[in-house]
């Protein structure tokens, strides 16, 4: 931006400031003329045009100062008669857009129908057009079916010329004639399921004599396999008890009642060590360090094994 009156540039030395009566900017060197405005009621300083308007006491009339004009490119002179360049302009526009409308409505007029048909067969010989025997043809090869498949056209249904008292009875006579079918083919099913039956009660009367033959065998067989079975339960638990018993024996023979010192008969257990000991003996192993220092009375057991 710069000053409408000296043309300098604004800048922190020089600030812009804007005249209180028309309003446009100025540097602070061209706003030095002191004016009573009476909208303010005060004296302030304005530009040099609104001092030579205050002084010709003339109606005000705001106009832009002249480097305005140089900065926008544009003279006074051109503002002037700034509305009837805009006159003359819209009138060249108009006179234009006239022409142009004139113009399209006599090419319009020329351009005959008989041109308009010879265009568009133009335009249709030029599409490549193939008839419906050869699109069949290339139907029928991609599906690979028989050409007169693809020929056939479908039936479509007519226009229904019954009432509707006649539909309805053409209705009950279908729904009659479908539950003849399903009870002809019903009794037959049931008289097939009856034969079926009776066959099948003839072969079990005569197969009942040998069927109660095969069922006393049965019970016979099953009779003597439970024998065996309890025969083998019994062995079976005589051999565990006879197992029981030498583990008892074995057990008993793996500990020996004799002093683990001088071998004589044991009298005492140690609670530390858990070794037996005659009572001399414990008291010359007692220690109280290893928790040796008590005792628990010791018998031997009694026990015979055949």
């Amino acid at each position: 931006m710069s000053c409408n009156s000296c043309s300098k540039s604004f800048s922190l030395l020089r600030q812009e400031k804007g005249c209180p009566s028309c309003g446009f900017s100025y540097c602070s060197k061209c706003l030095n003329h002191k004016v009573f405005l009476q909208k303010l009621n005060a004296e302030v300083k304005v530009c040099t045009k609104c001092k030579q308007q205050a002084n010709k006491n003339e109606p005000k009339s705001v106009e832009p100062p002249d480097a305005y004009y140089k900065r926008i490119a544009i003279t006074s002179d051109s503002t002037v008669n700034k509305e009837g360049s805009e006159n003359t302009t819209d009138q060249l526009i108009y006179e234009k857009l006239k022409k142009l409308k004139d113009d399209k409505q006599e090419n319009l007029g020329k351009i005959k129908n008989e041109d308009i048909i010879a265009r568009l067969q133009k335009l249709k010989d030029d599409i490549p057009s193939t008839s419906n025997a050869e699109l069949e043809l290339r139907l029928a090869n991609l599906k690979g079916v028989p050409t007169s498949t693809v020929q056939s056209k479908p039936v479509l249904p007519g226009p229904e010329l019954r009432t509707e008292q006649e539909q309805a009875d053409d209705l009950m006579k279908q729904y009659m004639a479908q539950s003849n079918i399903d009870t002809k083919y019903k009794k037959e099913f049931d008289n097939i399921v009856s034969d079926i039956e009776n066959r099948l009660q003839k072969i079990k009367g005569s197969s009942t004599s040998s069927q109660m033959k095969t069922d006393v065998t049965e019970n016979n067989n099953k009779s003597d396999d439970e024998e065996e079975m309890i025969k083998k339960i019994i062995q079976k638990a005589k051999e565990e008890t006879s197992v029981t018993d030498n583990e008892g024996c074995d057990s008993a023979l793996d500990e020996l009642p004799f002093c683990e010192i001088c071998n004589e008969d044991a009298k005492m257990r140690c609670r530390g060590c858990k070794y037996l000991f005659c009572k001399r003996c414990f008291y010359e192993h007692k220690d109280d360090d290893d928790g040796c220092d008590s005792y628990e009375p010791y018998t031997a057991p009694k026990t015979s094994c055949l």
